[in-house]
């Protein structure tokens, strides 16, 4: 009975520290990391960002007073690597291409202050960091997009003001107009359906503002109705398209599915559920909040989907400076809904946000009210690697930890009862077992950074508990008890061990790149690597290289 109570007030001990409020779980706010990452050489608005060749990019836009720039920037070796440009691409669109060894970039307005449209398109080759102007569009285009389709060819749709229809690049050089669309389209919503069909949907510009278009075109049929969308307007997809970040299906099986985010005329979002030509909003456990006690949240912003862990995620913002981040488990009926909140962020931009590799987000430059002052900043909304429910909810957390002292300090007393229960049994059955010396947990320490040591399993990024446990003979536990009793985590003490080894290459080989010091040393990546660097020694490695080097 008193083991049962135990294990009773020990799931509701877990369930505290997981953050699961006890009533209205769509209502809990919890804290969310967020990191300033190094700013980019220019401050940039309306411009493309995707990653290629595994390097996050940026490329065209505007940058201070409204003036379009022939620049793009991509991020290596803990900085941004400013390059130039054929053309300015000002709210142009940018497709990756062959698995990010190409990228599609073309259109954008032809004057500053967003004015016009243009036909310019060229090729950015991420290897070489180069880009090629080669041709034009069939027709002037700005606040267009573009999808990949399984031929290789790049199907194209939308503009800034009238004058649409779908057009197709051929994947080498050329332009020409495929079909007249319905109507015409800001940066909308271009989606396959199929290995060779594709339907595009979005908002039209209408009395100086952008309004509901229920009619969807398709590329092989005739365009249908769709009344959700008359009363759910998509957000813009404004900066780059990626119908991946949309993407939730399986297009080996023939599932063509996608999850995006609308408002309607009250400022309410949803999201919609697409599976080839049927719409229909995706039920969650609540509404999105519009409101916390800093005030109202601002959602204008696409929503980005995480296909590892079923979730999409919507960014928002407030008057304060705090970011907003809505969670929600799309595979599950009705799908649970979560949002997260950072502290005060300054210059957070209107920006298109990405999903890095580690499953955080990124949201690059940008403005705020403005888009004469565009912003250089780049923030990383930890969404992914540190999850945010590990972070107990701000306005919950004192009472919470009472609470969960008081239900230990219970469990400890039942404990504690049980075991001298078990004792007393024990002594009257059979004498107790010698107990093992204190020493013992000091003679395994040795064996363990012995091992790390001759052979180097920290130089493994993928490197567990498990597997230095199973060299040594041990249990897991033993092995995280051990190193726990020194102080610190196991991913201390291994990432310790690649910091040191990254900091003799940076001393040996000052002219390898950080990426290479990086993967060489262990690390998963190279965002890891960078923080536990400048979390360790206050400096970035770069920053630590150039002070070893005046010294010596």
């Amino acid at each position: 009975m008193k083991r049962h109570l135990l294990l009773i007030l020990l799931s509701i001990s877990a369930n505290l520290m997981a953050g699961q409020p006890f009533s209205d779980t769509c209502q809990s706010l919890k804290k969310l990391e967020a990191e300033r990452l190094p700013d980019l050489q220019l401050p940039r608005a309306s411009h493309n960002i995707f990653y290629a060749n595994g390097e996050l990019t940026v490329v065209g836009g505007h940058t201070s007073g409204f003036v379009l720039t022939p620049t793009a920037e991509y991020f290596c070796d803990g900085e941004w690597h400013l390059i130039p440009t054929v053309y300015t691409h000002d709210d142009g669109f940018a497709v990756v291409l062959d698995e990010g060894k190409r990228v599609l970039l073309a259109g954008g307005h032809e004057k500053n202050l967003g004015i016009g449209q243009s036909y310019e398109a060229e090729m950015y080759y991420p290897e070489s960091h180069t880009f090629e102007g080669f041709g034009c569009l069939d027709r002037k285009r700005a606040l267009a997009q573009g999808v990949e389709i399984d031929n290789g060819q790049v199907l194209i749709a939308g503009n800034h003001q009238g004058n649409d229809a779908f057009e197709m690049f051929d994947g080498q050089k050329t332009f020409h107009q495929v079909k007249d669309l319905t109507s015409w389209r800001s940066a909308p919503y271009i989606f396959p359906i199929s290995n060779d069909d594709v339907i595009v949907f979005g908002t039209v510009w209408r009395n100086q503002r952008f309004s509901p278009c229920d009619t969807v075109d398709r590329l092989k049929g005739e365009p249908f109705c769709v009344p959700l969308l008359k009363e759910w307007m998509p957000m813009i997809y404004d900066q780059n398209n990626h119908a991946e970040a949309a993407f939730i299906g399986d297009k080996n099986t023939g599932d063509y599915s996608y999850i995006i985010a609308a408002m309607n005329s009250k400022e309410e979002m949803a999201f919609i559920h697409i599976h080839d030509t049927v719409f229909s909003l995706l039920p969650t456990t609540c509404p999105v909040p519009k409101m916390t006690q800093w005030g109202n949240i601002r959602y204008n912003r696409t929503a980005v989907v995480d296909r590892n862990v079923h979730r999409v995620y919507l960014v928002g913002d407030d008057t304060t400076g705090r970011a907003y981040v809505v969670s929600v488990e799309y595979d599950k009926q009705p799908a649970p809904l979560n949002l997260y909140y950072t502290d005060p962020l300054t210059d957070f931009g209107l920006s298109t946000p990405v999903l890095t590799p580690d499953g955080d987000l990124v949201v690059t430059g940008g403005y705020d009210d403005d888009n004469f002052t565009p912003f250089a900043s780049e923030w990383l909304l930890r969404t992914g690697e540190r999850k945010a429910e590990a972070l107990t909810e701000a306005h919950t957390r004192t009472a919470r930890w009472w609470m969960l002292c008081g239900l230990l300090l219970v469990a400890a007393v039942v404990l504690a009862a049980w075991i001298a229960k078990k004792r007393r049994y024990n002594d009257e059955k059979e004498p107790a077992p010698t107990p093992q010396p204190e020493a013992a947990s000091d003679e395994m320490m040795p064996r363990i950074t012995q091992l790390l040591e001759t052979q180097r399993l920290y130089l493994n990024p993928e490197l567990k508990v498990s597997d230095v446990a199973a060299a040594l003979g041990v249990h897991s536990k033993t092995v995280s008890a051990c190193i726990n009793s020194q102080g610190y985590t196991f991913n201390q003490l291994v990432n310790g061990y690649r910091l040191q080894h990254a900091k003799q290459l940076l001393n040996q080989s000052p002219e390898m790149k950080l990426s290479s010091i990086s993967s060489e040393s262990g690390f998963a990546n190279e965002r890891t690597f960078f923080r536990v660097f400048k979390d360790t020694t206050g400096m970035t490695p770069k920053e630590w290289a150039t002070q070893q080097q005046s010294e010596n």
